[in-house]
Parts: C-alpha cells; sequence; structure tokens
C-alpha cells in the first residue's frame, strides 16, 4: 500500500495497462483538440509572432514563478525586459530565467525535434542559473506548511535516471496509439511524482507541458500555459495529483488537464482576436499621420516596454529623428511613457492593459 513518507520508488513505468480511450477521454479531446486547433490557425493572423509568444510567455513565467513563491508581476518584468541586466531586481530576473529557458526549449526543440531527459535538465539549469543535475540525495520530501510530508519522490540517481528514460520513450513514440492529448497529463504525472531536481521542478514540467504540445504538432509555437489555470485551481490539481498516486488511476487528472486545454485555449484566442484588432486600429491612426505604419506596429508590439535608445536602433534612424516620431506618437495618443530609474520606457497602453 502506497505511503507518503517512504520513496515512491514503486512508480509504475510508463505506458502501464490502463484504458487511454475512455469514452469521457476521447470526448473531451475531440473538444480540446478543436479549440487548440483554432488557436493555432488565430495565431497566424499576427504578421510577427514574436508580438504574441514573447509577451504571453512573460505572462505564463510570472505566474509559473508565483506557484513556487516567487512573486512579482507581470507588468514589472515586461518592464524589466526592457533594462539593462544590473537594473533588474531579483524577483523579475528569476521569472526571465523562466522565461528564457522556455525560449530555448522551443528553439532546440525546432532543430532536434526530441525531448530526452538532458533535454530537460539544460532547461532546469537556465531557471535555476547553475548547473544542474538529478537529486543524490537520499531523501527528499514535499511536505506542506505545516510541515506534514505530503509526498515522498523516488530516491537514488540511477533510478531516477531510470524513471526520466522511461518517461524520455514515452513522451517520443507517437506510434502507441495514445492521443497526445490524453498522454499530456500522464506525462505531466509521471515527471512531477518523479520529481527528478532538488528545486525548481514545478517549473520545468509546466514548461515541458506546452513543449510536448509542440513536439505532438497540436501547437506550432509555445503559445498555451497551464500555470494561470493551476493559480485559479490550485486546491483542485493539488488534491487530483495525490489522488493519482493513491489510486494509480490517472482518470482524473486528465479530465482536469483536457478542461486546461480547452478553457486556456479560449482564453489566448480570444486574446489573439484583441490584440490583432488594437494592431489595426493603430496602424489606421499611424498611415492617416504618413508614418511607417507596418514598421512602428512591429516594433511597439514586439516590446510591450522600449527604452528610447532602443526605439531608435529597431527603426534605424538617428537619435534626433527617433525623439521626434515619439514625441508624434505621444501628441497622437499612440503610444504613453514613464520613467524606470533613468530610463524612459514607451509602451502602447491598450496593449500592457490586454497582457496583464
Amino acid at each position: 500500500m502506497y505511503d507518503k513518507t517512504n520513496p515512491y520508488n514503486d512508480l509504475p513505468l510508463l505506458p502501464w495497462d490502463f484504458d487511454y480511450d475512455k469514452k469521457d477521454f476521447l470526448k473531451l479531446a475531440i473538444k480540446a483538440s478543436e479549440e487548440i486547433s483554432k488557436l493555432n490557425w488565430l495565431s497566424y493572423l499576427i504578421p510577427n509572432l514574436e508580438i504574441l509568444i514573447s509577451p504571453l510567455l512573460i505572462k505564463e513565467s510570472v505566474e509559473s514563478s508565483a506557484i513556487e513563491n516567487i512573486n512579482t508581476t507581470t507588468l514589472k518584468v515586461l518592464q524589466a525586459n526592457a533594462l539593462s541586466q544590473n537594473l533588474i531586481k531579483w524577483p523579475e530576473k528569476e521569472v526571465l530565467h523562466y522565461h528564457n529557458a522556455i525560449l530555448t526549449g522551443f528553439e532546440k526543440l525546432k532543430n532536434d525535434w526530441w525531448i530526452w531527459y538532458n533535454f530537460l535538465i539544460e532547461l532546469q539549469s537556465i531557471i535555476e542559473s547553475n548547473n544542474a543535475w538529478i537529486r543524490k540525495l537520499s531523501w527528499t520530501v514535499i511536505a506542506n506548511s505545516m510541515k506534514e510530508v505530503l509526498y515522498t519522490p523516488p530516491t537514488w540517481e540511477d533510478n531516477i535516471i531510470k524513471l526520466l528514460t522511461n518517461l524520455e520513450r514515452f513522451i517520443n513514440n507517437f506510434d502507441d496509439d495514445i492521443d497526445a492529448l490524453i498522454k499530456m497529463p500522464v506525462i505531466h504525472y509521471q515527471f512531477e511524482s518523479i520529481h527528478p531536481f532538488y528545486d525548481w521542478n514545478g517549473r520545468t514540467w509546466r514548461m515541458l507541458n506546452v513543449l510536448y504540445l509542440v513536439l505532438a504538432k497540436k501547437l506550432d509555437y509555445p503559445i498555451l500555459f497551464l500555470s494561470e489555470y493551476i493559480n485559479k485551481t490550485k486546491q483542485e490539481y493539488y488534491k487530483l495529483l495525490w489522488r493519482t498516486t493513491e489510486t494509480w488511476d490517472y482518470s482524473d487528472f486528465i479530465i482536469y488537464l483536457l478542461n486546461w486545454i480547452i478553457s486556456q485555449s479560449k482564453n489566448t484566442s480570444e486574446k489573439i482576436i484583441k490584440i490583432k484588432d488594437l494592431m489595426n486600429e493603430i496602424e489606421e491612426k499611424l498611415s492617416s499621420q504618413n508614418l511607417d505604419y507596418h514598421k512602428i506596429t512591429n516594433i511597439l508590439f514586439s516590446n510591450p516596454f522600449l527604452t528610447v535608445w532602443e526605439f531608435e536602433k529597431l527603426l534605424w534612424v538617428a537619435r534626433a529623428t527617433a525623439n521626434r516620431q515619439i514625441k508624434k506618437l505621444e501628441d497622437i495618443k499612440i503610444i504613453s511613457s514613464l520613467k524606470v530609474w533613468k530610463n524612459k520606457l514607451i509602451y502602447i497602453k491598450e496593449f500592457v492593459n490586454l497582457l496583464t
């Protein structure tokens, strides 16, 4: 019988004997597939995908870090991303590590088209900002604020590597006839249960979700994230994790994450439509002022906050010309500005509101 105070060295290897084709799963998976396909199609309405990817990644990075008690706001991180490294405070710096890890993972995935456990170690190293490796200590526990043990993950480095190697095979096997959207919650649960690193495991397996959806060709770009949904349903999420461990039954957890895909796909689709509408509105205003509407729109939407120097560099103009352009954009109420330290940051208020 499972004992939460002892290492879970009996964690089943994947795929073990479980019915992945239950009617409830398949019905939800069809609906989730429709919503995620719509989201993927809508992403191509945005002419420059940087406009979509980086800001959405920052929002996810903030939400994911909040689960680990690294607390800041999307607004602060968007501003920090425009500043020099030496001006960025610790919480924002930690969040940007996570942001950079997802971007690195996505670039590697495009080249290698494979998720292996060393790939996850590399991403963990970016998050931790050091050389991460598998747990070697014999005993690690997950406990609540009252010091009550909630779960004890598997022990010993060799055993953890064996479990990760098995998970790697399961992730990359698309010939097993298991629907990828049903498989994703199982991958998520297994990584969380292995808990291979000393710290920040949660941020790595939340990152794994979206990278797996790209690997499975459900998404072309990493634009669908879990953390906001977890933050809204945190008690249910952890209750389902523990129940899955106690019963060896993924059913409720699979349904929970399929509902996440449906909910967050809809929310992100709505956000994309609003961003596209705002871009069109801004371009019309710029065009009426005989400004280079396409270039300026791309610059301002790709960088939610921008220093004057960065605007000048991206626009390929002299400082005096850049300042004149900024003054005109402020006068016609396209952009607003604020002072952070000694830096003047320019931004589109409606766009930042959409992101935050």
